[in-house]
């Protein structure tokens, strides 16, 4: 109950005031720009030595590891989630990285997420859960359904189904701002995150969409 009345007023700042939060978290996506492994192998541990500053710092909130290939070889691929300002802040901070000066790594993609709420870290197969309402929808049943579907997340991260949960802001008409939420839960594959995402009552009413997308085995930092 403590919990849930933390983020209720976490939540109520964040619609009301959303100026203040300045540093939020974003989702980053990479992508190998190299068949040639040898060079990768070659800057990983200084870009480990320069990643691992990020993670003590508290910056780096969450890690997942996914397959991918350069060439023919098996090589783990990160995505992270990364407090910053602003995208550009992102961008600009990961550009001096070594793996990126050295043009052997990209940014596929990075999405805002908000603030973390929530965590918890076992070692499975992760899929990102990305919740957006529906235009149409009056914004006092979205809170009444907000509040009903945050208890759920509590509910599914004590049993070990959602493992961690980022809550942002949308922009709904007349200028209305409401949180929306960001959840990553456990799942053998895209089929069975999109069922679980039924569980909710803002999907089980229609009065969002959800987008799905595979973020892979999550890492547990503190033993980086």
């Amino acid at each position: 109950m403590k919990l849930f009345k933390k983020i209720i007023v976490s939540i109520a700042t964040i619609a009301l005031f959303p100026s203040l939060a300045t540093a939020q978290d974003f989702g980053v996506e990479l992508k190998w720009n190299t068949q040639d492994i040898y060079q990768v192998l070659e800057t990983m541990p200084k870009q480990k030595q320069a990643f691992k500053a990020f993670i003590d710092s508290g910056r780096v909130k969450d890690m997942f590891v996914t397959d991918s290939k350069i060439g023919e070889e098996n090589t783990p691929l990160l995505r992270f989630v990364m407090e910053g300002d602003s995208e550009a802040d992102i961008r600009a901070e990961l550009a001096q990285l070594p793996l990126y000066q050295a043009n052997l790594v990209k940014i596929g993609r990075v999405q805002a997420m908000g603030n973390k709420w929530l965590d918890t870290t076992p070692q499975d197969n992760h899929y990102g859960l990305t919740l957006t309402w529906k235009s149409g929808i009056e914004p006092m049943e979205i809170d009444r359904v907000l509040g009903i579907d945050l208890q759920r997340v509590i509910a599914l991260n004590q049993v070990g189904t959602v493992s961690s949960s980022y809550i942002h802001t949308q922009a709904l008409e007349g200028n209305v701002v409401r949180p929306v939420y960001l959840v990553s839960v456990l799942a053998k594959d895209a089929e069975q995150a999109l069922e679980m995402s039924k569980q909710f009552e803002a999907i089980r009413l229609g009065y969002a969409s959800v987008d799905v997308e595979h973020l892979g085995r999550k890492l547990d930092m503190t033993k980086l």
